[in-house]
């Protein structure tokens, strides 16, 4: 399943005066080549793509009916297919929200001169705003739907009725995978994260970050390896100040230094085979590692397979 994510961390802010998926194509695509940056061998213990569609239906049409039991009736029509985005707090609720986005297909970067310089180093958040509707909710419906308590003031229940632990969309996931996926470790995620973590520890993958670095220095940048830049600490610095004689500095959109920045990346990735080349380790690490775990990942498909079987009864009622 290639995943396009979010990580939603929120804080209360203080006010003066005052006291949270995966891509919905609509069929499987022909198998990649080993050989094609989009292939990683984990993939083949998670769910399809097709699998994945039909189960985030299924929770949000699960979601749907528990928010319609709770006295929400304006959300009968809700239209789940495409889901919606995952819920975010209304902005006037006196919280701060940080958004993370990450997607496979950015797993070594941008690697696009085009889509670079369109969205700087945003383009997963930008391929998960086209994948997912984004809809505004009352403070009622988002707590409704997560179950994100923050403040001490926040209400528990809805219309007299308790708001269940995770919200509708948690007893949903709950009623889909016999567990809510947030109370589990994902094999297939920690493993594709130690993947990265060992294939950079790979003298030919820090040969390749050298090359890619000699390529930026040639453009004027100065960064060791593509998450260097991606980060750009020094960026951060200069958008500030920019921001002081020019246009409010956005954190959430890409700035012009942002983008230049990414182009160069990105044509450098091409010029030097970067993705080529680390790819070709990363596969074989996590072969390494599928046989060092086959037991735990065949059980982690199975787990899949019987979600996606509870997933497709539920939209067939």
């Amino acid at each position: 399943m290639r995943r396009t994510a979010l990580l939603i961390a929120t804080g209360v802010l203080v006010l003066a005066g005052c006291g949270q998926q995966d891509d919905p194509p609509t069929a499987d695509p022909s198998p990649l080549s080993s050989d094609d940056p989009r292939f990683l061998p984990l993939a083949a213990y998670d769910m399809s793509e097709a699998d994945s569609r039909v189960a985030g239906e299924a929770r949000w049409t699960l979601a749907k009916e528990c928010m319609v039991r709770l006295g929400l009736d304006d959300l009968k029509k809700l239209d789940v297919d495409p889901v919606p985005a995952w819920p975010e707090r209304p902005a006037d609720t006196g919280v701060v929200t940080s958004v993370l986005y990450a997607g496979d297909d950015y797993r070594y970067g941008i690697d696009d001169p085009g889509e670079a310089a369109r969205y700087g180093y945003h383009a997963a958040q930008a391929a998960y705003e086209r994948r997912y509707p984004e809809k505004k909710w009352t403070l009622s419906e988002y707590l409704a739907l997560t179950g994100q308590f923050v403040r001490d003031d926040d209400p528990r229940t809805v219309h007299g009725h308790g708001i269940p632990k995770r919200g509708c969309l948690g007893e949903a996931a709950r009623a889909i995978y016999g567990e809510d996926p947030q109370d589990r470790k994902d094999p297939i995620l920690d493993l594709e994260s130690r993947s990265l973590k060992q294939g950079k520890r790979d003298p030919v993958w820090k040969q390749a970050d050298r090359k890619w670095s000699a390529c930026m220095r040639k453009a004027g940048y100065r960064y060791d390896t593509p998450g260097d830049a991606e980060l750009g600490e020094d960026r951060r610095h200069q958008e500030l100040e920019d921001s002081l004689t020019g246009a409010p500095y956005d954190p959430t959109k890409p700035s012009a230094l942002e983008k230049r920045t990414a182009t160069a990346d990105a044509r450098c990735k091409r010029q030097t085979g970067y993705v080529r080349t680390v790819h070709a380790i990363d596969v074989r690490v996590q072969n390494q590692l599928i046989a060092a775990n086959r037991s735990k990942l065949e059980k982690e498909r199975r787990w899949n397979e019987d979600a996606a079987e509870k997933a497709r009864d539920v939209l067939k009622r």
